[in-house]
């Protein structure tokens, strides 16, 4: 069992008492720092503070403190962007959003009454990757479209209870390029996916995101390696790598081999970097020799000139200029199905404190999350 804050009735006693939180720091003699975190779920105070917070707020202390079962604890896994260390603090900000989601459960459309199909006992073993991709590829109807695209996936994800939301984090400013967040206690998944990013990454860290969905007991560095080659078997399966590698061998010279597979991924819209992992991933489990693909260095410039030529989901959706409030939330709602829209509408029409909230959830700037709630409250 673990002792925290209960985050929801604070913040419906601090209006109630005349507070805000700077005023509560002043009363409390702490740092404004300091009464953040508590806010924020990430610290408690100290037994003296605790009391005095409490009498401040008018909450006993069984309202003001909550304890919940360690299963109750949000998990979570991400999907980082390259050459980035994901550190305790990553891990500590992504559980704080997965408490503040919580508040949102009992406002989706239709909340679920039982646990979602997932896999049973996932692993990382070759063949039965394949074929809990092939399982997923046959339920969504893609076994003969050798061209999958993101949108062919979103209906997967409500199956599976996951909540899509969209998010535009930039393309350099954050640590992670989608987060996945797995609330035990609703058997609920939110998955936060980087618009800010081009066309071909964005879909396979969408796949990687749904082999989170299917395996959400997996985390840390055996969920996110699970997750990589659930992505990379459902858009490049096995017999496609047996296909190329065939061709692959008739070809002597590395260049022309390169090009080969760039071509192949130009035609199926995924990155060289999965068809040189899949290809080493089908040699290294049948005890075959590697096919030449050259210095990994030298192909990783090649995956990024790649990855340049297409377009950045965010302006597919929206165009050159930043989206406004009202057509960022029209626009994702339509593109990717998702409830979180309406459920967040739902919150900010019913709490005082919307603005701080859209800020703590999507990471967003305060005077745009001000003004994200102000649309979703009209």
């Amino acid at each position: 069992m673990i002792k925290g804050l209960n985050l929801t009735a604070i913040e419906e006693a601090l209006p109630r008492a005349g507070l805000s939180q700077a005023e509560v720091a002043k009363e409390l003699d702490v740092s404004r720092e300091a009464v953040s975190k508590w806010f924020k779920g990430t610290s408690i105070p100290k037994p003296d503070k605790l009391l005095r917070f409490g009498m401040l707020l008018g909450l006993s202390f069984e309202q003001l403190v909550e304890v919940k079962p360690a299963s109750a604890v949000p998990v979570v896994c991400f999907r980082k962007k390259a050459g980035r260390k994901t550190k305790n603090v990553h891990y500590e900000k992504a559980r704080d959003t997965g408490e503040l989601l919580k508040r949102l459960v009992p406002l989706l459309h239709d909340p679920p009454l039982s646990a979602p199909s997932v896999l049973s006992e996932p692993r990382m073993e070759y063949s039965y990757v394949q074929k809990a991709a092939a399982e997923v590829r046959k339920e969504m109807g893609l076994v003969n479209k050798a061209v999958i695209k993101y949108k062919d996936l979103i209906e997967k994800f409500a199956r599976l209870h996951a909540v899509i939301v969209p998010v535009m984090w930039g393309e350099r400013q954050n640590h992670d390029n989608a987060l996945n967040i797995h609330l035990p206690d609703s058997n609920i998944t939110w998955v936060f996916l980087n618009l800010d990013s081009n066309e071909v990454d964005f879909k396979f860290w969408m796949a990687h995101e749904l082999g989170h969905a299917l395996a959400p007991k997996l985390d840390g560095d055996e969920g996110e390696d699970f997750a990589d080659a659930f992505a990379q078997a459902l858009f490049f399966p096995q017999e496609s790598v047996v296909e190329l590698r065939l061709e692959l061998r008739r070809r002597r010279i590395v260049q022309s081999r390169i090009r080969l597979v760039t071509e192949v991924a130009e035609s199926r819209l995924i990155s060289p970097l999965t068809i040189r992992r899949a290809l080493e991933d089908f040699e290294a489990s049948a005890d075959l020799e590697p096919t030449n693909l050259g210095p990994e260095r030298p192909f990783m410039a090649v995956m990024t000139k790649f990855a340049k030529s297409h377009d950045v989901v965010s302006e597919q959706l929206f165009g050159k200029k930043a989206a406004l409030p009202k057509k960022y939330v029209r626009v994702c709602e339509d593109a990717f199905k998702t409830q979180f829209f309406k459920a967040l509408a739902s919150y900010c029409r019913d709490n005082d404190s919307e603005a701080n909230y859209i800020h703590g959830v999507l990471r967003m700037a305060l005077p745009d999350a001000k003004a994200l709630a102000e649309e979703l409250k009209v």
